[in-house]
């Protein structure tokens, strides 16, 4: 045991070489992708920032030090061209977690999350790289994550959960998290992928198009860049777990397509325009897979998608981002499920006229909207950040009467965690220095939960055709519910070329009604090679 351990450690630092290749991804990880949002602020930098992941061949001119991770160290990038001879490459390193938690209220629990696996690179060049990673591990989580996972079964942001033990009161999971891909570039303009991961499109804490809340799901996506223009065409396969038997027999295949267009105005102003569609994959009548429709790479390829009654789940929307000064930018999304106009006039006329005459709050206006500021550098000190955001979702919005269309995969939203039926401010403060990273966060929402078995807009996993009222609709309708959360983690990068990192942490969650309060403070330690962004906070 002692000697396997010693290897393992050993095996750690010394395993991952000091290969570099353009096509392999870059990291979701918040903590990494702040000097690069920094960097791609300047008026200078043509290059856009919604789509992520990000290449290595996007991001590898920035010598930064708050991006030096993983393989942006200058140094390694100079000894990978002086060896051009050296074509085909392989490497593979360890994967792990190590943490501990203890939650201090009147329910104290320990926690604990420990799991083990590999990351396999393999680059050809600098056009062609593959990349898997697998990690298996058992976990107990407190008290609010462990209610989460009992209504749907998934670890968030991992999987399927599997009950390892029979404590009702402490329940241990456990889990498989695999993702992988295959990344080619034949030229400046093209990189196709094929695989299994997450995408993010946004340049906020949140996304309302696409976020990468809930597990990998099987994709190909095509990534096209001419002039100021970024187009992406995205296609995958995912799943709907909602049958409440759990079993793996049960579980349906569901498809969906996202198309992406961004352009820079200016070398201040990008705007952008989203669009998406959800199927079921099959019914009691008929096997439908793949829609050959949907394989279109136009946009709008189907402009009857977005009418009232549609079989088929479908988005679109805009977004924009404004470079302010030199160290500001703000940005925003606006999303719409479906609209009709003389529905969204009727609402506006009740808010301000106040006139109750009309029929206002239809519940098919299904609308979304997020705004958002940065600053960097704040008070002229490098390398320190400030965030704050606003979200805003109305009931039923990503919903559909056809529970398997929903906007979905594996019982968690493909967009905001909170699913619909809610506001939120997000603001975050946060700084490097070397390795060190140090941030404090701090959320407030308020959603509108369903009651007595009235679905009231908020659960996207149920169809909408149990809504109690067809007008009236307002968004946080229902069982009222503030959600505080406030955190404050510390990270130390221990080897930059793996995101293997050391963090301590603590988290306070306060989610009140007008009738109970439930407070949940939290602290964690721990050790983990750092795969992306995992949520508790919703």
């Amino acid at each position: 045991m002692k000697k396997g351990y010693c290897f393992f450690l050993f095996f750690i630092v010394i395993c991952f070489g000091n290969s570099y290749s353009q096509q392999l991804n870059y990291t979701l990880s918040r903590d990494f992708l702040w000097g690069i949002d920094d960097y791609y602020n300047s008026k200078d930098q043509n290059f856009q920032t919604f789509v992520k992941p990000f290449r290595y061949a996007d991001i590898n001119k920035i010598t930064d030090s708050t991006a030096q991770f993983p393989h942006l160290s200058p140094k390694k990038r100079t000894e990978e061209k002086s060896n051009k001879k050296n074509k085909f490459e392989l490497e593979i390193a360890p994967l792990l977690t190590a943490e501990g938690g203890y939650q201090a209220s009147s329910s104290s629990r320990v926690t604990s999350d420990f799991a083990i696996g590999g990351n396999l690179v393999c680059n050809w060049g600098d056009k062609f790289s593959i990349n898997f990673k697998a990690l298996a591990g058992k976990a107990t989580y407190n008290s609010s994550m462990d209610s989460i996972i009992k209504q749907t079964h998934v670890i968030p942001g991992i999987g399927y959960a599997y009950r390892a033990n029979h404590d009702s009161l402490n329940p241990k999971y456990a889990y498989q998290y695999y993702s992988g891909y295959l990344s080619y570039s034949p030229n400046k303009v093209f990189n196709f992928q094929i695989g299994q991961d997450k995408q993010f499109w946004g340049d906020g804490y949140r996304s309302l198009f696409l976020s990468d809340v809930s597990a990998p799901y099987p994709f190909m996506k095509i990534t096209t860049n001419v002039w100021h223009l970024t187009y992406v065409n995205l296609y995958t396969i995912m799943k709907d777990v909602t049958n409440p038997s759990g079993m793996k027999s049960d579980w349906l295949n569901k498809y969906a397509t996202f198309h992406y267009l961004g352009w820079n105005i200016t070398k201040r102003l990008n705007v952008g325009l989203f669009e998406s569609v959800v199927w079921q994959g099959s019914d009691s009548t008929r096997h439908r897979g793949y829609d050959i429709n949907y394989l279109n790479p136009v946009m709008f390829f189907r402009p009857g998608e977005y009418s009232v009654g549609s079989p088929d789940n479908s988005v679109i929307g805009a977004s924009f981002k404004i470079k302010a000064f030199k160290k500001q930018q703000f940005y925003g999304q606006l999303i719409i499920d479906e609209f009709i106009l003389n529905d969204v006039k009727a609402d506006i006329k009740h808010t301000l006229l106040n006139n109750n005459a009309v029929k206002w709050g239809w519940w098919g206006n299904k609308q979304g909207f997020q705004l958002g500021f940065k600053s960097f550098d704040l008070f002229k000190i490098a390398h320190l950040n400030f965030q704050t955001e606003y979200n805003y979702v109305r009931p039923y919005t990503y919903s559909e009467g056809n529970v398997q269309s929903n906007y979905g995969h594996f019982n968690q939203p493909l967009a905001h965690p909170l699913g619909a039926n809610f506001w939120e401010e997000c603001s975050f403060v946060n700084y490097r220095i070397k390795r060190f990273f140090i941030e404090a966060k701090f959320i407030y929402a308020i959603y509108g939960a369903d009651s007595a078995g009235t679905d009231y807009g908020k659960n996207i996993f149920i169809s909408y055709t149990n809504r109690p009222s067809e007008y009236h609709n307002i968004t946080t309708q229902g069982f009222q519910t503030r959600l505080i959360t406030s955190s404050l983690r510390v990270a130390c990068v221990l080897v930059p070329q793996m995101n293997f990192k050391i963090e301590l942490g603590m988290e306070d969650r306060i989610q009140e009604t007008n009738y109970s309060k439930t407070q949940i403070p939290y602290i964690f330690f721990g050790i983990r090679t750092d795969l992306g962004n995992l949520y508790s906070d919703f």
